[in-house]
């Protein structure tokens, strides 16, 4: 049950927050072994000037800022998976949204299983119901 947000210096259009939805998916079912079906990404979309990079607040002329917050379950993925998603995740970046800034950071939060869920039940107890 992946929760991706994913945060830019930018306003995209329809398509591009199409891409970046299904290929997001795409990567955490391909790459971390994830299931579509409770998979959630959510964009949001900032101008250019509410963030900064050396303490200089970046322009609509610059390189577009991204952060990607990825949350799984503790011990669910090697770490081998975590650093091809995060390099394919700069990657998908790139070809959707272009040029972004080199401190462009992906960050993967492995959460315990009994700290969170989805609908009313924590990951702990579907995996114990399970058994």
């Amino acid at each position: 049950m992946p929760y991706i947000n994913i945060r830019l210096s930018s306003s995209l259009d329809n398509e591009q927050r199409k891409q970046l939805h299904e290929q997001t998916t795409l990567l955490m079912n391909t790459i971390m072994g994830k299931r579509r079906e409770v998979t959630v990404v959510h964009i949001e979309e900032s101008e250019p000037q509410q963030w900064s990079t050396n303490a200089q607040p970046l322009t609509a002329h610059e390189p577009t800022g991204a952060y990607v917050d990825i949350k799984v379950t503790d011990g669910t993925n090697t770490p081998e998976e975590k650093a091809e998603m995060i390099s394919q995740t700069v990657k998908m970046l790139k070809d959707i949204v272009g040029t972004i800034q080199e401190a462009c950071y992906v960050v993967i939060d492995d959460i315990p299983a009994n700290s969170w869920g989805y609908n009313g039940k924590t990951q702990a107890a579907r995996a114990a119901s399970k058994l």
